[in-house]
This record gives C-alpha cells, sequence and structure tokens, in this order.
C-alpha cells in the first residue's frame, strides 16, 4: 500500500509540474493544449481515487463500504476518458456526427454500467464487510480503454509518419508503458502501477511534443534550422563524407502576392513533399528559411546525389500537373570530406553558391 501512495503521489506531482508547463509552453496550440490539460487533471483525480480505494482496500471496515463503492464507480467510469482525450489531440481535421457517436458511445455505456455497479456487481462489488472483489464485468473499462488506445495508436501513426524513425521509436515506447502496465495488473491484482504510468506517460508526451516543437517545421514535417545547424556540427565531426545539397524554391513572393500566402504556403508543402520523396534513404531534408531548404547526405556517393537531383525535377514537373502556377528548384551541392581543406560551413557556402548559378540559368532559359 505505501509503495502505491508514493508512486500516485510522484505521479500527481509530475503532472502538476507538466500542467504549469503546458499552461505557459502551447502544446501544439492552444485547442490542443486545453485537451492535453484536461487529460491530465483527469489523470490526477484517477490517481487520488486510485490511492482512496488502495487505502479504503487495506483497511477494510464496514464504515468505509459506501465510499468505497463511489471511487471504485467513479475510477472505472473515468478511466477509459483519458485515451479517449488523446485520441482527440491527435485528430487532425472535424468528423462526421456517426464518428463521433462511435467514439463517445463507448465510453458512456462503460460509464452507465461502471455506475450501476454500485448496487449490481457488475464491475465490482464491495462486500458489506469493505473487502473489494472484481465483478463479472471487471475487464470492461480495459476493453473500453484499449479500443481508444488501437484509434490512438493508429492517429499518431499516420500523423508522425513524417517524422523520423528514431523520434516514432521514442513515441512507441511512451504508448507501451502504460498499456504493459495494464497488462501486468490485470494480471497482478496487488500490483497498482496503471495511472503511476500514466502520469509518467503524459510527461514523456509533453516533452516528446515539445522537442518535435524544437526539432520539426511544423508546416512541412521536416526538420528545422536549429536541428540543421546541429547535424552539421555533428555530421562535419563525424562523417567521412557528407555532400551537401542546398534548394530554394524559385518565384516563393510571386506566388504569395498572385494567389495569396495559402497558396504560398501550399508551395512550400509541395516543395518539401518532392525533396522528401526524392532524397528518401540517401539523406536528410532541412527547411532552413522560409523559400530555402538543405538535405545533408552522409557518405552517399555524389552519382546518388546527381540521381535524387534528376528525380526531384522528375517529381517537380509530375505535381506542377495539377497547380496553377508552378514550383520551380533551384539546386547545388558541394562535397564535405573530413581530411579536406575545406570545413562544412565553407562547403555549405560552395553549394549555396551552385545552387545561385542554376537559379541564374533556370532564369535565362526561360
Amino acid at each position: 500500500m505505501t509503495a502505491t501512495i508514493v508512486e500516485n503521489t510522484l505521479g500527481i506531482f509530475s503532472l502538476c509540474l507538466t500542467i504549469s508547463f503546458a499552461k505557459k509552453n502551447n502544446v501544439v496550440n492552444r485547442q490542443k493544449t486545453k485537451i492535453y490539460l484536461c487529460a491530465a487533471v483527469t489523470t490526477i483525480v484517477l490517481l487520488l481515487l486510485e490511492t482512496g480505494t488502495v487505502y479504503l482496500g487495506n483497511n477494510s471496515s464496514a464504515s468505509y463500504v459506501i465510499p468505497h463503492r463511489i471511487m471504485n464507480s467513479l475510477g472505472f467510469s473515468l478511466s477509459p476518458l483519458v485515451p479517449l482525450l488523446l485520441l482527440y489531440l491527435n485528430r487532425n481535421s472535424k468528423r462526421s456526427v456517426l464518428s463521433s457517436l462511435l467514439l463517445w458511445t463507448p465510453l458512456l455505456i462503460n460509464a452507465c454500467i461502471c455506475m450501476l455497479s454500485y448496487w449490481t456487481a457488475w464491475v465490482f462489488d464491495v462486500d458489506a464487510t469493505g473487502h473489494y472483489i472484481r465483478g463479472s464485468f471487471f475487464m470492461l473499462p480495459a476493453i473500453v480503454s484499449t479500443y481508444y488506445v488501437i484509434g490512438l495508436t493508429m492517429a499518431l501513426l499516420r500523423n508522425h509518419a513524417g517524422y523520423e524513425q528514431e523520434d516514432n521509436k521514442v513515441l512507441i515506447l511512451i504508448l507501451l508503458v502504460p498499456v504493459l502496465c495494464m497488462v501486468i495488473q490485470i494480471m497482478y491484482a496487488d500490483i497498482i502501477v496503471i495511472w503511476a504510468s500514466v502520469a509518467i506517460s503524459l510527461l514523456m508526451y509533453y516533452v516528446y511534443l515539445r522537442e518535435l516543437q524544437f526539432t520539426y517545421d511544423a508546416p512541412t514535417l521536416i526538420k528545422n534550422r536549429a536541428a540543421f545547424e546541429k547535424a552539421i556540427e555533428h555530421y562535419g565531426n563525424t562523417s567521412e563524407q557528407v555532400v551537401v545539397v542546398v534548394i530554394d524554391l524559385n518565384q516563393l513572393k510571386t506566388i504569395n502576392d498572385c494567389f495569396g500566402h495559402t497558396a504560398g504556403d501550399e508551395a512550400i508543402l509541395d516543395c518539401a513533399n518532392v525533396i522528401k520523396q526524392s532524397f528518401k534513404g540517401i539523406g536528410s531534408p532541412f527547411r532552413i528559411g522560409g523559400d530555402e531548404f538543405c538535405v545533408l547526405c552522409k557518405d552517399i556517393p555524389a552519382a546518388e546525389v546527381d540521381r535524387a537531383l534528376n528525380e526531384l525535377d522528375h517529381a517537380a514537373k509530375d505535381i506542377n500537373s495539377n497547380r496553377v502556377f508552378p514550383i520551380v528548384l533551384a539546386y547545388g551541392y558541394s562535397v564535405f570530406i573530413t581530411r579536406g581543406r575545406d570545413n562544412i560551413h565553407t562547403v555549405f557556402t560552395y553549394a549555396d553558391k551552385a545552387m545561385y548559378e542554376h537559379k541564374s540559368k533556370l532564369k535565362t532559359s526561360v
């Protein structure tokens, strides 16, 4: 009992810190921050309820029967709400009425059955002496929670498909921790770890989202200038060879002036997508300015980079068939060699110069 109370207290403390951080620094945006805060507050309530039921369960008494039943009813009713809120946090667009019904109906059914268990003992029972017993439908809250966790997993995989594999591994680990703890608690009733693990996972998820905000460019889902500066220093010190490719989206200002900034944003996104597609498995793309991108190709032959740039030209032509104003990409590259005379920043300057030479050729060819 003491261990559980200590774990839950630490969980509550960590969530209070997380809530304080989230209020100062938004999780993606204000609306999603509100949903995240609701999930965190709900978890605190569940930790308090769990602590209360553990205490009452270890001090069985007829005088504790009513509060013990109330706490269990509320705890089992609220438990699927946390994964549901996290699912809403990761939904990108409005859903139909049918979709909302599919999401909320299991939660409401679970809540009704759990509240009725106060009298019917369907999910749990607290007998006249205050002893807690699992009911015939004890697994219902876990099944409903699993239903939402599956939906959450699908949403996360869809939303984070553009991120690098290492980042997605961290996300999977964050998600697996409470799932494994739920399985352990179902198998071993004396081990109570679910909500403490959820609290830690929520803290880890907040840190993970903040790290993504510092690392990735939100509109394009490729790494940003800060990540580029870090990567170029790392590659410059650890790689035998790095090909630095600089890519520029031509006439972005014209697109913004003629068609609006929404069209400009779409052009930037299309540009990022063709770069990711062309250099997949070859290099790491970065957005280093408003219309400027860079790809770092570690230990890749220049011939492979030429092939990727040729594919980039073809991909741009394909995407332009569906665009009112075509995207035109100027590019250039230079090769950094560890034992060479120039450092990697100088090599970047050479690549940038080569890009401007290509840009001039594109203008004269129009």
